[in-house]
């Protein structure tokens, strides 16, 4: 029984879900099939050099409505989950909306993160079939603490492909790898075949988190011993984020609440798909609840996009993924909230965004940020970046809850900040945080691939 105390719901240990939701069994639309290079749909044949099987009947499924967490996943989930959720009854005064805002806090993970959610059973089903390590690409800290937390959890060796920083021989997060025995390999690197073109070609600053899994991915093919990982965009993803949501589901059933707004940040939106999916059969159902992607403005996958078979990654050595996408050509600007420069969205959100299940917006760095100082010094949480933007959002609908006199529940997650030495508004409170737009020349370029095809 989840437990109420002031702001706070609870669930105990023995209320974390015991199994995974797919939302895809229960779509009354198909969710086109991954593509092959070659052009036929991907098989679990062509997945099984890449992936643990697991990952792949996951990822392949469309069937199933759920799978179970395995016993050694459930246990390490129990460091820090079931999370809890809180009333931001404190920013709902400050803001005086009739709004009700619920948020779920996804830290206290090792990766101080909601990617351990995913992280960790990829890093299981590859130890279960022999595999010696794993190899993966990202864009910072929280990706490499996720997967080298859960490499050490299975004795597997990790290495993680990461954006290289700015006019620098180091690699985003590359502490963080030092601190849990990752091999963290600046891209584009000399390593791979792809990262040496990409780095003749462009430079040492060319990097991207497609390009870093292009590298990752191009690794694994050629080495038998380790299998691949995904820290967002695939179905298998998605798939293992849902507890979030599913364990929202309970702590608002606790209190007689269902949301009338569920509203999250999105780069490729795993995690955003995590949180709605459990809610998603009840608007199917014909209740009106509104599911709201955030995206930076920088990199408008969903609003500016178009929808398209395009690869994960920057070399298309990946399967051709069906998603929302400004080409993985697109170079977007540098931002701080690293996680949201991604070219594409999750299959199954593209999905329901195409279907109109699902709403979009984008707004920028200044303010987002502004937003996010407004949450931290009403509810005590300095933010990560991706969150602010999530809270910026929440904010523009309890402002508009307010002028309509409407008591709305608002459902969102936030996440910590993970840096120590400085504060994600140090940039926004002296006041040199700017705005970065679109690279429109380079959106052009990469969006025309794509001229025709539709």
């Amino acid at each position: 029984m989840a437990t109420i105390t002031g702001n706070r719901i609870s669930l105990s240990p023995r209320e974390m879900p015991s199994r995974w939701y797919n939302v895809e069994a229960d779509l009354p639309f198909k969710v086109p099939p991954m593509m092959s290079p070659s052009g036929y749909p991907v098989t679990r044949r062509d997945l099984e050099p890449l992936f643990p099987r697991q990952v792949i009947e996951h990822e392949l499924n469309s069937e199933s409505r759920t799978f179970n967490i395995p016993k050694e996943v459930r246990q390490a989930y129990l460091h820090w989950r079931p999370t809890p959720m809180f009333r931001a009854h404190a920013l709902e005064k400050e803001l005086g909306t009739p709004a009700k805002l619920f948020y779920k806090v996804e830290g206290g993970s090792p990766s101080g993160s909601y990617e351990s959610n995913t992280a960790i059973p990829q890093a299981f089903y590859t130890k279960k079939v022999g595999a010696k390590g794993i190899v993966s690409g990202g864009a910072g800290g929280v990706w490499i603490s996720a997967m080298g937390h859960a490499a050490s959890l299975f004795g597997l060796t990790s290495r993680i492909y990461s954006v290289r920083k700015v006019n620098s021989e180091d690699a985003w997060g590359d502490a963080y790898g030092r601190v849990w025995g990752v091999d963290v390999q600046p891209s584009p690197s000399e390593n791979t075949r792809f990262g040496r073109l990409e780095f003749k070609k462009k430079g040492s600053d060319s990097g991207s988190i497609a390009t870093a899994l292009a590298e990752a991915y191009e690794e694994a093919t050629l080495n038998p011993d380790v299998k691949f990982a995904i820290p967002t965009l695939m179905g298998s993803t998605l798939i293992h984020q849902t507890v979030v949501g599913l364990e929202a589901q309970r702590q608002l059933a606790a209190i007689d609440k269902t949301p009338d707004y569920v509203i999250g940040s999105i780069g490729a939106g795993s995690h955003f798909g995590g949180l709605i999916a459990p809610f998603v059969p009840t608007r199917l159902q014909g209740r009106d609840t509104r599911f709201v992607a955030v995206e930076e403005a920088s990199t408008p996958s969903l609003t500016r996009g178009v929808y398209a078979q395009e690869s994960a990654d920057a070399a298309g050595l990946m399967p051709q993924v069906p998603m929302y996408t400004l080409g993985r050509e697109y170079s977007p600007p540098g931002v701080l909230a690293g996680a949201m420069r991604y070219h594409g969205v999750a299959p199954i959100v593209s999905a329901l965004y195409k279907e109109q299940h699902i709403n979009a917006v984008a707004h920028g760095q200044i303010e987002s940020y502004s937003a996010g100082l407004m949450f931290t010094r009403s509810e005590g949480i300095i933010l990560s970046p991706h969150a602010m933007y999530t809270v910026k959002e929440v904010i523009e609908q309890a402002l508009r809850s307010k002028l309509s006199g409407r008591e709305e529940t608002i459902l969102f997650t936030v996440t910590p900040s993970v840096t120590s030495e400085s504060t994600p508004y140090d940039l926004l409170l002296d006041g040199v945080l700017n705005d970065e737009r679109p690279e429109e020349a380079s959106l052009k370029k990469s969006l025309a691939r794509f001229i025709g095809r539709n």
